[in-house]
């Protein structure tokens, strides 16, 4: 086998979570790393983009591809057809156009449901809350209503941004030690046990949403969502999924009604889920309160205590929805407002920005995949990752010092650290703080909405790893999270994305873990430019942030924005992490300026839209299964 069909081989397991050896990414952070020794740093990076034998190969295979010829043609022929799950890199489609609205997300049964509502009366809020629901029932590994998550809405005609932080919350009656066996932390307990589920906010926080700034009744934007629950044909990453990760988990005919055995399910093939359906019936009927009090609490509280956890009803019943106040930075004259805590993300995102304004102050003089670009955004996002590890937490728990951590002037001070040619001590990074030896989302789903009155909406939600906690109701079909994992069970402790941190995000009653959930959006001097976000753990962060730099810095359009091969650093553990097809010379020149590299398929799905000059463009990560949908 050539390295082109090596590369997108139909063995290999389709989506962003898996490595090229088809590890799960909890195992892939739990996996040992080897080191690659670092060169010394020549005068010169001579020939960067003069492609080796395997890059050449490659690019010439995709452009077979492109023009219905030869090898690439016919592997990437297959590759639609049968669905493996990964399209070929350099043969992504063009963004989609649109005029009066669009909607990103990662199925597109999904982000048809949002432009429905669009088409209906609705505007960018009620399109949100379709497609959000949706998603929780045709991809339910990634979310659903068992979950929680964050929102970010804009208005036009006020010219507000909102922010909404329905993030589940800890149990009132949790505790450190409930995690804790024979005086030492046990992650499985925070993973796959009812001490893993916290109190789940979607349903609250997406109705709120809706009654707050929509045009529409909240049983208009779940009906769409409890059609898609009579059945949906099934995506070549959830038939995989299905047929291969789940097939011997009992748990997986909780979720779908299917014919045969789960090993047979195959893409195109019909998947049902007749009892959650009737469950977005009664949500449609009566209401949000449907959720958090009677039968359906009274089942998620029995599944949960079966389980050996804690959850009551009066956990359910005062579960509250939080309006935040977002978090702005300037870059190269647009306004970038992305999530407070407890998301981690925005931090994040903002201090990347605010560094890389100073240490490329003309990113075009570089080229975008070039190893002094990409350098360049690895040691941003490590200091923004120190920071996160060492100082964020739940604001309404812990003091915070944002106002420090978005200072401009804080920012030039971590540029003035930065090495064109070479890294840092691990403790150069960031503001000092609190010594982090330990939280993030990898079941996640983003989605980014624009309408034609030019209200947008940035929301992501999750239930955590894939399928949270494993545990599914018996009466109602709610697949339950497992968001106590991003809680920092101990310093020194990693949670499943090897993320680090202290006290700050320790686990507390009633209190909301960190996440990277990043929704973001981008304006100018006429309004919302860019909404943005992705799905993947803490890889959302990076993804997110290279998306927005790649239309920002590069003016690339929506689908050359998402598609560019991407990287991710996180700071602990010290490794930079490149899609493979990042060419080679610059994974060298990487290793000269002393980064540990790894290399790693699919690091995350980032949905985007953008507004241009000729309406809307929409792009739905072609990593995994995602598909815009516009009018």
């Amino acid at each position: 086998m050539n390295r082109f069909a090596e590369r997108f081989s139909l063995t290999r397991a389709p989506g962003p979570w898996y490595t090229p050896k088809g590890m799960a990414v909890q195992q892939y952070y739990a996996a040992p790393r080897t080191t690659e020794t670092a060169q010394p740093l020549g005068r010169r990076e001579n020939g960067e983009g003069n492609r080796t034998r395997r890059d050449r190969t490659h690019m010439r295979h995709v452009r077979e591809a492109k023009r219905g010829t030869g090898l690439g043609a016919r592997l990437f022929g297959l590759l639609v057809i049968v669905g493996a799950g990964t399209r070929a890199w350099g043969a992504t489609p063009a963004p989609l156009r649109a005029k009066q609205g669009a909607v990103a997300s990662d199925h597109p049964a999904a982000s048809q449901a949002g432009t429905a509502l669009l088409r209906g009366g609705g505007n960018a809020i009620d399109a949100a809350c379709a497609t959000a629901l949706a998603l929780g029932v045709v991809n339910p590994h990634g979310s659903g209503i068992g979950g929680g998550g964050f929102a970010l809405v804009y208005l036009a005609k006020p010219k507000q941004v909102h922010v909404l932080d329905f993030r589940e919350r800890a149990p009132a009656r949790v505790s450190p030690q409930l995690f804790y066996r024979d005086g030492k932390p046990d992650p499985a307990l925070s993973r796959q046990h009812g001490l893993a589920v916290a109190v789940p906010g979607e349903v609250k926080g997406l109705a709120d949403m809706v009654a707050r700034w929509g045009k529409l009744p909240f049983s208009r934007c779940v009906a769409p969502a409890e059609r898609l629950a009579r059945g949906v044909p099934a995506t070549p990453q959830v038939a995989w999924m299905v047929s291969q990760v789940m097939k011997d988990d009992p748990m997986i005919t909780k979720v779908f009604a299917f014919k045969g055995k789960a090993a047979d399910v195959k893409p195109g093939d019909v998947l049902r889920r007749p009892t959650l359906g009737r469950t977005l019936g009664v949500l449609a009927q009566q209401g949000p309160r449907a959720f958090y009090e009677g039968p359906i609490a009274e089942d998620i509280v029995n599944a949960v205590q079966q389980a050996q956890g804690v959850m009551t009803l009066e956990d359910l019943k005062t579960y509250d929805v939080t309006a935040r106040e977002p978090l702005e930075v300037n870059y190269r004259g647009h306004r970038v407002v992305t999530m407070p805590p407890p998301s981690s993300g925005g931090i994040v995102i903002a201090t990347a920005l605010g560094i890389l304004a100073h240490v490329l102050p003309d990113p075009k003089r570089l080229e975008a995949g070039s190893s002094a670009y990409l350098h360049a955004v690895a040691e941003a996002l490590k200091h923004g990752f120190a920071d996160r590890a060492r100082h964020l937490g739940d604001t309404d728990f812990v003091e915070v010092p944002l106002d420090k951590l978005l200072s401009p002037a804080y920012h030039l001070q971590l540029a003035k650290r930065f090495k064109p040619d070479g890294v840092l001590a691990a403790d150069a990074y960031g503001m000092p703080g609190d010594d982090p030896r330990a939280a993030d989302d990898g079941g996640t789903a983003h989605l980014s909405v624009i309408d034609d009155e030019g209200n947008a909406v940035a929301l992501t939600t999750t239930i955590n790893l894939w399928f949270g906690s494993h545990i599914v109701t018996d009466r109602f079909g709610v697949v339950l999270n497992n968001e106590m994992d991003d809680f920092a069970i101990k310093p020194g402790v990693e949670n499943a994305f090897r993320l680090l941190g202290t006290e700050k995000n320790a686990v507390a009653p009633r209190k909301r873990p960190l996440s990277s959930m990043s929704p973001t959006l981008v304006f100018d001097d006429r309004g919302v430019r860019m909404a943005v976000g992705g799905a993947g753990g803490p890889t959302i962060i990076s993804g997110t942030l290279q998306v927005l730099l790649n239309v920002l810095d590069f003016g690339m359009d929506a689908q050359a924005a998402s598609a560019s091969p991407r990287i991710h650093h996180q700071w602990m553990p010290g490794t930079l992490v490149y899609e493979p097809q990042v060419p080679s010379d610059v994974v060298r020149n990487l290793e000269r300026r002393g980064h540990t590299t790894q290399s790693r398929d699919h690091l995350t799905k980032v949905n985007v839209v953008v507004r241009t000059d000729a309406g809307l463009e929409a792009a739905a990560e072609f990593r995994g299964d995602g598909q815009p949908s516009g009018l």
